[in-house]
C-alpha cells in the first residue's frame, strides 16, 4: 500500500522504528550487565522460555529461536551449571526435558523487575492511553514475529 505521505517515508518510518528497537536493546544488555543480581539478556530469554515451555528441549529453544543447536547448548550449560534450570526424566540420549529451577524462577523474577522499573521510569510522563496504544502496538508487531515460529510441542519448522 503506498503511503499517502509520499514515497520513502515508510521505509524511513520502518528504519527509525528499528533503530529504536536496537537502542533499546543495547541499553537492557547494558543494564543487565550493570548488576550481579540480573540475568544477561539472552540468559533471560532462555530461562523464561524453560519457565513457559516446562519440558522443552534444547532443539526446541534452537528452533524457536532459529539458532544452533550448539549455541543453545553452550548457553544452557552455563545455566545448568549455575543452577538456573535442571534436566529432568525423559528423552533420549542426550536430548533431555529442561525445567527452571526455583532459584532461576526468582533470578528471572529480579531480571523482569529490574527491567520493569526502568520501563515505568521512562513512561513516567506518558499518558495511560500512550502506554496503552504502546503495548497494543508492541503485541502486535510480536504476534506478527511469532506467527511463523515453531512451538515445543507443536508443529516444527523443517
Amino acid at each position: 500500500m503506498a503511503d499517502p505521505r509520499g514515497p520513502g517515508i515508510r521505509e524511513a518510518d520502518i528504519g527509525r522504528a528499528y533503530t529504536e528497537l536496537s537502542r533499546i536493546t543495547r541499553r537492557a544488555s547494558v543494564r543487565a550487565r550493570g548488576t550481579a543480581d540480573v540475568l544477561s539478556v539472552v540468559d533471560q530469554s532462555l530461562v523464561d522460555f524453560v519457565v513457559q515451555h516446562p519440558g522443552c528441549m534444547a532443539i526446541d529453544i534452537a528452533r524457536y529461536l532459529r539458532l544452533n543447536r550448539s549455541t543453545i547448548s553452550r548457553q544452557l550449560s552455563g545455566l545448568l551449571a549455575a543452577g538456573l534450570v535442571r534436566t529432568v526424566d525423559g528423552g533420549t540420549g542426550n536430548a533431555k526435558p529442561l525445567e527452571a529451577t526455583d532459584a532461576g524462577r526468582r533470578a528471572l523474577d529480579r531480571s523482569v523487575q529490574l527491567h520493569r522499573d526502568a520501563l515505568v521510569e521512562r513512561l513516567a510522563d506518558w499518558t495511560d492511553d500512550d502506554v496503552a496504544l504502546l503495548a497494543g502496538l508492541l503485541e502486535r508487531l510480536g504476534a506478527a514475529d511469532e506467527a511463523e515460529l515453531p512451538m515445543p510441542n507443536g508443529p516444527t519448522a523443517p
